[in-house]
């Protein structure tokens, strides 16, 4: 603690300044046009320090973490920031440039106090449509040119370049839905002016000498409780794997193999044995590479409990990931599902450590993007949908895994029923429910996946969709079992029609689209499960009887 700051005044800045963060995601969501980030909250939110340190960021999506200054790196060799003005921004959503996937667009802008820049607001959004070759996921791109609009690193005069300007033509000309687009975008600004509005008036009450240096202080927090969280863990060498399914183009699995060494307060990651980079969408930008396993040691060291900033990440010295695999591919591979290949990267973590730290992992869960894109083009406009529906998490040493929620990667929510059919009429959403039987057992069983059946009300709609966990299955940990698969299908005429794991298909009026995601796997063996518990499920219809007697004895 610095011998200018008292514990209250560090308390009360640092709740502050996470309070900023939270607050700028906050006006984010509820500006936003478009269901993706107004119901899905598919965004996130920061404060960086004038170098592009992150002070804080919101705790919105965990595959966001640390992107902010990749990106702002990539910022700084580009331009002389020191040169920016307040009316000015930073653009981008180039993965080949720090950023993650092409939907994703990143903002910054600077915050001035007393003439000076002394921070920067940085907010980042799924935008709905970027252009590209489907109205949604193009699983049949062989490049980052056919999935869509590509950003490169912009510094732009908002007022000049915004509304009838040069940025916001370009963006407007090439997308389906640009008052969506655009209207995200303004959202995005709104939520920067809010962060540093709340910075001003921090540094005005405090003096911009303490709020600086419990900035700093903050950083340092998060760094001790992170260094003392790995001494916990014993030194040694920790190696594990896990695949993706396929690339959608042929049908072999995709490794993800991780090495991870601990020494004292340190810890290296490295991907080494990764799969190379391959044909289609899935493969990862190394910015998603080095966040989702930022997010997974987040969530192994401090469970979200310690603050997210820069100095989380630095006793995590080194992550090597090869360049030209699939989760650090060279340009202009396609990269749209690139959280498919993080949520392993996740996975082969926790899987990793589960010996170790076995009250600190999960078992696999569903732990995959599920995104489903449906697209229409109506009379007077584009109609662009697209969610990502949850699945089943896996079981832990304390607690079953969740039911229906969205892999930890993305942790974006679910969009209600009926805001979704106000905003897109050519769908009618005809059964959401748990799915019987998907969870793994164990002692603590998986968390149950989701089935959901739209039915198609127009001729002409496009389902553009890219998932996973259809062929390898969520495992289980310490004799818990793996949860079941998630599958795909159309009922035409009363006939079942599998589809792919990531393809884009036409629907036509009267069709019923049927998802049923995975459940996750169990932790511990089935037979130590208290009784009283596989009564309820059964009861409550989650678990079949026949399924209660075969995998419990009950």
């Amino acid at each position: 603690m610095s011998a200018k700051l008292s514990q209250s005044t560090f308390n009360i800045i640092s709740n502050g300044l996470h309070g900023i963060a939270q607050e700028m995601g906050e006006k984010l969501v509820r500006s936003a046009y478009s269901t993706i980030i107004r119901e899905a909250r598919d965004c996130s939110t920061s404060l960086l320090d004038r170098q592009g340190r992150i002070i804080a960021q919101a705790q919105f999506c965990p595959i966001h973490m640390n992107s902010f200054g990749k990106v702002f790196e990539a910022f700084a060799k580009r331009f002389d920031l020191s040169t920016i003005g307040p009316g000015e921004g930073l653009i981008t959503n180039d993965p080949y440039s720090g950023a993650q996937h092409l939907n994703d667009i990143v903002l910054f802008t600077p915050v001035f106090h007393g003439g000076r820049l002394v921070a920067f607001s940085a907010s980042l959004g799924h935008h709905i449509d970027v252009g590209g070759g489907a109205a949604g996921p193009n699983a049949s791109a062989s490049d980052v040119y056919s999935e869509g609009l590509r950003i490169p690193l912009l510094r732009f005069d908002i007022a000049r370049d915004l509304g009838d300007g040069m940025l916001e033509q370009f963006i407007r000309t090439n997308v389906r839905p640009p008052d969506q687009v655009m209207g995200d975008i303004y959202a995005q600004i709104a939520a920067n002016r809010s962060g540093e509005a709340r910075f001003v008036e921090m540094l005005e009450r405090f003096g911009e000498e303490t709020v600086l240096a419990g900035a700093a202080e903050l950083q340092d927090y998060s760094e001790r409780l992170a260094r003392e969280a790995i001494r916990t863990i014993p030194d040694g060498v920790y190696e594990a794997e896990d695949f993706v399914d396929d690339n959608g183009f042929t049908d072999s699995p995709l490794r993800v193999a991780v090495r991870i060494t601990v020494h004292g307060d340190s810890i290296g990651i490295d991907f080494t044995g990764s799969a190379p980079q391959t044909k289609g969408i899935i493969n990862s930008p190394l910015a998603s590479t080095v966040s989702a396993a930022l997010g997974a040691m987040a969530v192994m060291l401090g469970g979200g409990d310690i603050p997210v900033n820069d100095g989380l990440y630095r006793p995590i010295g080194r992550i090597h990931v090869p360049f030209g695999s699939f989760l650090n591919p060279s340009q202009p591979v396609a990269v749209r599902a690139r959280n498919n290949a993080c949520h392993r990267v996740y996975n082969a973590i926790m899987l990793a450590m589960s010996e170790v730290a076995p009250t600190r992992v999960l078992a696999s869960g569903h732990d995959t993007t599920n995104a489903i894109g449906l697209g229409h083009m109506s009379e007077d406009r584009y109609h662009v949908y697209m969610e990502v529906v949850g699945g089943g998490w896996g079981a832990s040493a304390g607690a079953d895994g969740a039911d229906v929620v969205d892999g930890y990667v993305g942790n974006c929510s679910n969009v209600p029923v009926e805001s979704l059919e106000a905003d897109y009429p050519f769908l009618r959403i005809e059964e959401y429910a748990l799915r019987r039987n998907s969870a793994g057992a164990g002692e603590r069983r998986g968390g149950l996946g989701a089935r959901r059946v739209y039915r198609i009300l127009e001729d002409g709609v496009t389902f553009n969709s890219y998932s996973d966990r259809f062929k390898v299955a969520p495992w289980g940990l310490h004799g818990g079992q793996p949860g079941q698969h998630s599958r795909f299908f159309v009922e035409r005429e009363g006939t079942p029609i599998h589809l792919p794991s990531k393809g884009n298909t036409t629907l036509g009026k009267g069709d019923r689209l049927i998802i049923e995601t995975a459940g996750g796997g169990g932790f511990g063996p089935p037979a130590k499960r208290d009784r009283a518990l596989v009564a309820r499920e059964v009861a409550e219809g989650l678990l079949s009887p026949e399924e209660a007697a075969r995998i419990y004895g009950f």
